[in-house]
């Protein structure tokens, strides 16, 4: 005799879990983005450049 399986139940829980994760992963992408900040190399890279750009060394980076 053949048991049946739950086929919705089974088809809904996987569609909880996937959204679950997308939205794990964009919510810790955007948290990436607010608070993605320099380490301490790089802020002194980042120093010795607005110096450079505030006594007219550098030219700050335009788009066009």
């Amino acid at each position: 005799m053949q048991e049946d399986v739950p086929i919705l139940p089974a088809l809904v829980g996987v569609l909880i879990a996937s959204y679950i994760g997308f939205e794990l992963h964009r919510q810790r992408h955007r948290l990436r983005e607010i608070f993605n900040v320099f380490d301490r190399e790089d802020s002194l890279v980042a120093e010795a450049l607005e110096g450079m750009v505030a006594r007219g060394e550098l030219q700050p980076y335009r788009p066009a």
